[in-house]
């Protein structure tokens, strides 16, 4: 019974610790709460080094920045005139390890016509509704975007990009980890480095790019199409596209493209070093080519008003019906 009671002390006195550090944490972190009128398409860039940032918008004409500080920051600066909006949290230069903050918490919000550029190391951004632009950098941590217009960038090394309902000529990068496209219209270009990308893309001008890493998915009703593989793999469908532009190359890996039953192109498939093709459109089969081991399709469906060029270096290529 002693040693229950001394247990029960133990686990009492740990739970009364950790809450009290909590405590002193929050307590450590200084509280903002500023707002300035700006224009309506006010040009905004927004530097934090580590935290969890959120940026909406208002209709208001108004920059408003709310929440805690790093406990490590030495304090912010925010500098808004003439069309120009800066806010940065000041960092020491050296923090020598010694910190265990989870960094800002912030919340921002931005006229919706403004142009945003956001920039951060270890940092999660989510962003949602800015229409005049938008540029998303970060080192390390995700970002979550959606409905963006304009230009739209999002980019970071080690982090997974979700992108939703964005328009405009959208670029999202990742080194490492996941791409989750959903209901871009415009213009998509997509690239991972050791990494996946899922699209559900409504797009005009789609360009994907994957090295060790893999790409799912459909775009919809696009016209132009190029998608390129180092040591991947991609299965892509294309619905209510009848006369596609696509190019698309593969090494060491595959290329699955499905296609609507009218599909109106032409289409040339190559295939070398030991690469196989595979047509499930037509009759028409692969022939080996004259030097070394490799093979060639080529075969027309409708009128040929599209183009779809595939090639692979010991890889495999293949057309269905979708």
């Amino acid at each position: 019974m002693k040693t229950l009671w001394t247990f029960i002390q133990a686990a009492a006195l740990i739970i009364l610790v950790t809450a009290l550090s909590m405590v002193e944490a929050i307590a450590q972190q200084e509280s903002i709460d500023e707002t300035r009128e700006v224009s309506a398409n006010e040009k905004i860039r927004i530097d934090v080094m580590r935290g969890d940032i959120t940026i909406t918008t208002n209709s208001d004409n108004r920059f408003t920045v709310r929440g805690l500080l790093d406990e490590d920051a030495e304090g912010f600066e925010l500098d808004s005139a003439r069309g120009f909006t800066d806010f940065r949290v000041e960092m020491p230069r050296r923090l020598n390890g010694r910190s265990n903050s989870d960094g800002s918490e912030l919340a921002f919000s931005v006229p919706v016509n403004s142009d945003v550029e956001f920039s951060g190391v270890n940092v999660e951004v989510s962003v949602d509704g800015v229409q005049g632009g938008s540029r998303i950098r970060t080192v390390n941590g995700p970002i979550d975007a959606r409905n963006l217009a304009n230009f739209v960038e999002l980019d970071t090394v080690n982090g997974e990009i979700v992108s939703i309902d964005n328009r405009g000529r959208v670029t999202i990068t990742t080194v490492n980890g996941e791409i989750e496209e959903r209901g871009t219209v415009g213009r998509l270009m997509a690239q991972a480095v050791n990494g996946e990308i899922n699209v559900d893309s409504l797009a005009e001008i789609v360009a994907l790019n994957v090295v060790n890493g893999r790409i799912r998915g459909r775009v919809q009703g696009v016209q132009e199409l190029e998608i390129e593989t180092v040591n991947g793999s991609i299965e892509l469908r294309l619905p209510d596209t009848q006369a596609p532009r696509v190019s698309g190359s593969s090494v060491s890996g595959s290329m699955v493209l499905g296609f609507d039953a009218n599909v109106d192109a032409r289409f040339t498939l190559r295939s070398s070093a030991g690469g196989s093709i595979r047509n499930g459109l037509t009759d028409d089969e692969p022939v080996r080519g004259s030097f070394g081991p490799s093979r060639r399709l080529e075969f027309t469906t409708g009128e040929g008003e599209g183009d779809v060029t595939l090639t692979s270096l010991s890889g495999r290529l293949e057309v269905e019906q979708q």
